[in-house]
């Protein structure tokens, strides 16, 4: 393994047995989110009603939800399809959204990929770096109205970072416990974000260069996640800005970075929040939530796996020997606020004291 900078392959070598020791990743499929039922409801039902004995396939959740979609209609027989297209046509094969961006090569037309519209305001708008298969590409144009962005191949020395403001509202707070001293809970949040600008920053030096103000729509979708509000007295000595901000920030970033570890997806599958007052809990706030619409079991896995997954992240702080932060252990290259603040002993204090509580 050749390892790069990034917070999870710093870890890996800092303790090579958490990766050559350990058990294969616990793969996730929530087979009942939404998001992958309804594609297969409607499927099935243009090729046969769908009854009981359909359970054992498309799980036990699939008559609740067919009786849910406008599409189908309860026969005797069962549920059946009485629109008027082809519903499979709708499953996008290369994206988990129906509504794609398409990102075309300018010079030759051949299409490089399919980009997410949540995804699609931070990665592939005017004047981005966009990757594919280890390739740079410089975005020309992003036409809203035809879903596609125009590239051509690019060979500077720097990389594009989105600027992002995010709001995170609670809908439905599923579960509830005191761990770590803190009480974590898990449900169902919408998030809110719209990408008001991006930073060029150098490649060989990690400079940043300027900042270019962009004029995109605000995108939302719900989805999961887990939040705690860290105790008074975890905060002790932490509670003045911007070292708040810093130190919540900073154990956010860390979180996202490690949850890979106990959740088979990458850092740019999870998505957070961290704020001095939330507007619902009206206290300091952490969220770490699921990137995708609807949710996919990730944040429910960082639940089931808290206490393990805190002690990593206090492993990663104590073992990274930078003084303030840096790309192997608190800052991230999918940060909407450009890193900061950032307050890596901040960080670390908040997560021990969480570790080393009673409840711990």
């Amino acid at each position: 393994m050749i390892a790069s900078e990034d917070a999870l392959d710093q870890f890996f070598m800092r303790d090579p047995e958490a990766l050559i020791g350990r058990r294969v990743e616990a793969a996730i499929l929530d087979h009942a989110s939404p998001r992958i039922l309804d594609g297969h409801l409607l499927s099935a039902a243009y090729e046969a009603p769908i009854g009981p004995e359909d359970a054992e396939i498309l799980g036990p959740e699939a008559l609740e939800q067919a009786a849910r979609l406008p599409e189908l209609r309860k026969t005797p027989a069962g549920f059946v399809w009485q629109g008027r297209d082809f519903p499979a046509a709708r499953v996008p094969l290369r994206s988990a959204e129906s509504e794609s961006f398409t990102v075309i090569e300018a010079g030759t037309g051949s299409v490089l990929g399919l980009v997410e519209r949540a995804r699609a305001f931070s990665t592939i708008h005017e004047g981005a770096i966009y990757l594919h298969l280890g390739e740079a590409y410089f975005v020309r144009t992003l036409d809203l109205e035809a879903g596609r962005a125009l590239v051509e191949p690019f060979s500077g020395d720097y990389y594009t970072q989105a600027k992002r403001e995010t709001e995170t509202e609670i809908r439905e707070e599923l579960k509830r416990e005191e761990r770590l001293g803190v009480e974590l809970c898990f449900g169902r949040v919408s998030v809110t974000e719209q990408v008001v600008g991006f930073q060029r920053r150098s490649i060989q030096t990690q400079r940043a260069m300027d900042i270019t103000p962009l004029e995109l729509p605000a995108t939302s979708f719900e989805t999961e996640a887990i939040w705690f509000c860290p105790t008074p007295e975890q905060l002790e000595g932490l509670e003045e800005l911007p070292l708040l901000l810093g130190s919540l920030h900073a154990a956010e970033h860390t979180l996202i970075a490690l949850l890979p570890l106990r959740a088979m997806c990458d850092r740019w599958d999870i998505g957070g929040l961290s704020t001095n007052l939330h507007a619902q809990t009206l206290q300091p706030t952490i969220f770490v939530y699921d990137g995708h619409a609807g949710g996919i079991g990730i944040s429910e896995r960082g639940y089931e796996v808290f206490e393990d997954w805190v002690a990593d992240a206090v492993r990663l702080l104590e073992g990274c020997p930078c003084e303030r932060g840096c790309p192997s252990c608190v800052q991230s290259p999918k940060c909407g606020n450009l890193n900061e603040p950032l307050r890596k002993a901040g960080a670390l204090k908040l997560l021990g004291r969480m570790l080393a509580s009673p409840s711990a």
